[in-house]
């Protein structure tokens, strides 16, 4: 058993060049065997469905007005300079923080003074047992 469904949609088109009313239509097709002494039942033969859609479409071609078009233009370029300007920020720390200061030893401050003791950092030294 053929079985063809068919739906067709009136449509009215305008364009700068042409207003024109058609339709538009969609197929769609499905087979099956029939065997009977399988528990395939039904009628063998080619059967057509047509649905007549009472919604009707509009097709209209609109120009964009330049300065319209350019502000979009602007704004894209804008934000892909936004985004990578974040992106190689992100990228740099990354890369600094992996290269540079988890090296063996290699991590200062950045604002280190050093105290009069000689030492970069607030940490007492220990004390040698020295009595006074």
């Amino acid at each position: 058993m053929f079985q063809y469904f068919i739906t067709v949609v009136p449509t009215k088109l305008h364009t700068y060049k042409i207003s024109a009313d058609t339709h538009q239509f969609s197929v769609t097709e499905r087979e099956r065997i029939i065997n009977h002494a399988a528990g395939s039942h039904g009628v063998s033969g080619i059967f057509m469905k047509y649905d007549l859609s009472s919604l009707m479409v509009t097709v209209t071609e609109e120009h964009m007005p330049f300065w319209q078009f350019f502000v979009r233009l602007c704004g894209i370029v804008g934000g892909i300079f936004s985004t990578t300007g974040m992106l190689h920020g992100i990228g740099k720390f990354i890369v600094e923080i992996i290269c540079c200061r988890f090296r063996l030893g290699s991590y200062k401050p950045v604002n280190s003074v050093p105290f009069e003791d000689g030492h970069t950092d607030n940490h007492l030294p220990l004390l040698e047992n020295n009595t006074h």
